[in-house]
């Protein structure tokens, strides 16, 4: 087999592989439920020894779910594709939406556009001041002005970004998970490449925050990066992490394999795995924001107390995958199969 038919071949494996926003169930499994420890460990030999083996929780206790009416939401039509969201300041970036990304406002209107050549195929990050869009064909980074749109800067990426969770930011720095091949984190700065950390196997996605890099694997953990101490420590969560987001103190991780959400300590790398749909998640998302955890699932959005760590509202959506991001003043939730995004206001309803 040719290289490029090598790289191609590898590419296909991964993106059958990869669940993410996409409808595409993850991976059965067909072991029994076991249990695993939550605590932190050195993955330093992680290269020979097995990977830790995840608890398989059921359904958590949920509130009785709300409807779209019960929130006062309201459905605009999204074309062609409303995927990633993320919250940046007093607005949500949502990509997919002609002329490739937009920004709703508290108000739900769309206050700004910015074109974007090739495709976007990776969940976006921001700060208040700044959003960063990878894209593929051509493989690119974009930097955004929060609230304008306008495109500060344009960073050409040597290689492919991951599909799906591929891009963190801290600070002004930001930081893209590419090449399934040869994984490693680009370290971007303004409008420059500025060094690369090599990925521990099975990296697909990359968040920062609290001074680390925090990469879910294939093997249930995820792997944390001091950006100090330039070490990892490899922290085991449950079946099938994929998205995740910093905030309240802690990492917060969406387990695909059966719906649960670990939570990860930022200072001392203690987990803590919360049962919450007792099922597989095919397609959706996890962010932080407007003073929850917000899980999206392919059916649902549940809202998680950060300090009380329960669920306290459910909110039923049809069918479909997507994401979600809120600020104090909205929630957006997106949905790639109805062509649809779902913008509710906040707080939501006293249960």
């Amino acid at each position: 087999m040719t290289p490029g038919a090598t790289r191609a071949a590898a590419l296909a494996l991964l993106a059958a592989a990869l669940a993410g926003c996409s409808d595409d169930d993850p991976a059965d499994s067909t072991e029994e439920p076991r249990t695993s420890a939550s605590t932190s460990t050195d993955p330093s030999a992680s290269a020979t020894t097995e990977p830790p083996l995840p608890s398989y929780l059921s359904a958590g206790e949920l509130p009785a779910p709300l409807g779209l009416n019960d929130v006062d939401a309201r459905t605009v039509e999204a074309l062609p594709f409303a995927d990633f969201a993320v919250a940046a300041g007093s607005g949500v970036w949502v990509s997919g939406v002609d002329p490739g990304a937009v920004r709703y406002d508290a108000s739900g209107a769309i206050t700004a556009r910015v074109e974007v050549p090739g495709e976007v195929v990776q969940a976006l990050a921001a700060t208040p001041d700044d959003v960063l869009i990878p894209v593929v064909f051509p493989d690119q980074l974009l930097r955004l002005d929060a609230t304008t749109g306008k495109v500060l800067a344009r960073v050409e990426l040597p290689d492919e970004p991951l599909r799906e969770g591929a891009v963190g930011i801290d600070g002004d720095v930001g930081y893209v998970l590419v090449d399934v091949l040869d994984p490693r984190i680009l370290v971007i700065e303004g409008d420059r490449i500025t060094d690369e950390i090599p990925a521990p196997d099975g990296a697909t996605a990359v968040r920062a925050g609290s001074g680390s890099l925090w990469v879910p694997t294939s093997g249930h953990t995820v792997e944390r990066y001091s950006l100090k101490e330039e070490t990892w420590k490899s922290i085991a969560v449950g079946p099938d992490p994929r998205f995740l987001d910093v905030g309240f103190g802690a990492v917060w991780v969406m387990n695909q394999g059966d719906g649960s959400v670990t939570r990860i300590d930022a200072r001392t790398g203690t987990a803590e795995t919360l049962p919450v749909t007792g099922e597989p998640i095919g397609g959706g998302d996890l962010t932080v924001g407007a003073g929850a955890v917000w899980l999206r699932t392919d059916s649902q959005v549940a809202r998680i107390d950060p300090s009380t760590h329960a669920v306290t509202h459910v909110i039923d959506l049809p069918p479909g995958s997507a994401s979600a991001a809120a600020t104090d003043d909205l929630l957006v939730i997106t949905n790639h199969d109805h062509d649809a995004v779902h913008l509710v206001p906040l707080p939501l309803p006293i249960s």
